[in-house]
């Protein structure tokens, strides 16, 4: 009896069928690794920003009083809040402590980012009920999923149409 051997399409069919399933699970975990970098970044240029108005005040000079306009303190804000510009009394501020301005990576699906600094941040309840104080912050947007850290070294002002996370992080 003469056998041929070789695969039917069936287990063909079959292998095919495992490859793809195994493929989709593969990027949907480098999907979630790819946002938990967005995020680290994120929280790495706010702590960078944090540290460079802080150098500025320890240097004896007072945090730039922009009244309560939003200023972008990234390389650039885009998408809803391209609308907020660079401001030059807060770059020269930040200048010799911070050489050039973090970029906010781009990615996900918040639709608008960057680094907005608020001299005058009014302060009031966020949405899980904590007190906020007045002062100075830098607020940014992370993304989902939330997680305990999702907004270090500041905390979540609030969770907006389920798609990304509102942070703001006190200066001093």
């Amino acid at each position: 009896m003469n056998r041929k051997s070789g695969f039917t399409l069936i287990e063909l069919l079959v292998v095919i069928a495992v490859i793809g399933i195994l493929a989709s699970v593969v990027m949907a975990s480098l999907n979630s690794a790819r946002v938990k970098a967005r995020n680290a970044r994120r929280s790495s240029d706010v702590k960078q920003l944090i540290n460079a108005f802080n150098l500025g005040v320890s240097g004896s000079t007072e945090l730039p009083n922009q009244g309560a306009i939003w200023v972008c303190v990234s390389a650039t804000c885009y998408g809803g809040w391209s609308g907020y510009s660079a401001n030059t009394t807060v770059d020269t501020y930040l200048a010799p402590y911070l050489p050039t301005k973090p970029s906010d990576p781009v990615g996900g699906s918040r639709g608008y980012g960057g680094y907005l600094y608020y001299y005058n941040w009014p302060g009031g309840v966020a949405d899980d009920g904590s007190v906020w104080r007045s002062g100075h912050v830098i607020h940014w947007l992370a993304e989902l999923p939330v997680s305990a850290n999702v907004c270090a070294p500041g905390k979540i002002h609030s969770v907006l149409a389920n798609t990304y996370v509102s942070c703001v992080a006190y200066i001093q």
